[in-house]
């Protein structure tokens, strides 16, 4: 089985939210959703880690739609700190299975693996955060080790990029329970995340995790950076794709697109 990991598109109809987004944000989404659709072998499935939108209007959300419509396999999502959870609730409420409430969190199964999708959005903050009942739901999920893979996809990681202003940026509220949780855990697990606009992988509390890369924008890599963000740098867009043999066999490749 074949999994891509792609985020932060973060397209928009009018004007971006975000001023270091680039104005063909969408032509650049387009030639991503463009190579997956081509690949060889086919992708099984889509992981999508957040901010889909810039400004989560519904234009912006109609938008999205059109730019994914080659993809024929399903796609997983989870809202980033730029998507509003009502539109996008209504963009994939017949694709997938979203809790009760007003959070976006919901289980679900793709062959064999598990997907626990995570809402770490907090209204009006770029940090992210897991509130009580989210992490009991979560604790309740991971309390018996399935003999599935499963990944967890949030956009904000809980895993440290070690580029310290965007690390301040990630999940802060609940990230140390949320660390005991996943170091407690007994069976195969991946984090996948966003949010960092630049992709990277990590291991963290003994689990394999990854940031998918954000074609809107691309920091440049600022591992002595302090106080301000890194530069944003012109580098080919890179994604992930996942090949999954089993639960405990999984080789995870680099995709680039020139964009």
């Amino acid at each position: 089985m074949l999994i891509a990991h792609i985020s932060d598109f973060h397209v928009f109809v009018n004007a971006p939210e975000t001023s270091i987004v680039r104005p063909d944000a969408a032509d650049a989404a387009r030639k991503v959703v463009a190579d997956i659709a081509a690949f060889t072998p086919k992708i099984d499935a889509i992981m999508f880690t957040g901010d889909l939108t810039d400004g989560g209007s519904s234009e912006d959300y109609a938008l999205l739609a059109d730019i994914l419509a080659p993809i024929t396999v399903p796609i997983f999502v989870v809202p980033g700190n730029h998507d509003k959870r009502e539109g996008l609730r209504a963009a994939f409420k017949d694709q997938l299975p979203f809790g009760p409430g007003p959070l976006l969190n919901y289980e679900t199964h793709f062959e064999d693996v598990r997907i626990l999708a995570l809402d770490t959005l907090l209204d009006g903050q770029v940090e992210g955060r897991l509130d009580p009942d989210q992490l009991a739901w979560l604790e309740q999920k991971l309390a018996t080790p399935s003999r599935e893979l499963t990944l967890i996809l949030m956009h904000h990681p809980a895993f440290p990029s070690t580029i310290a202003p965007l690390d301040h940026m990630a999940l802060q509220d609940g990230r140390d329970a949320f660390a005991r949780l996943i170091n407690a855990y007994q069976g195969p697990l991946c984090i996948l995340s966003g949010h960092i606009h630049r992709p990277f992988q990590a291991i963290w509390n003994g689990v394999f995790c990854a940031v998918g890369g954000g074609p809107a924008f691309q920091h440049g890599l600022g591992l002595d950076a302090v106080g301000s963000e890194p530069s944003i740098v012109n580098e080919p867009y890179a994604y992930f794709i996942h090949r999954i043999l089993d639960a405990e066999t999984v080789s995870i490749h680099t995709r680039y697109v020139e964009l």
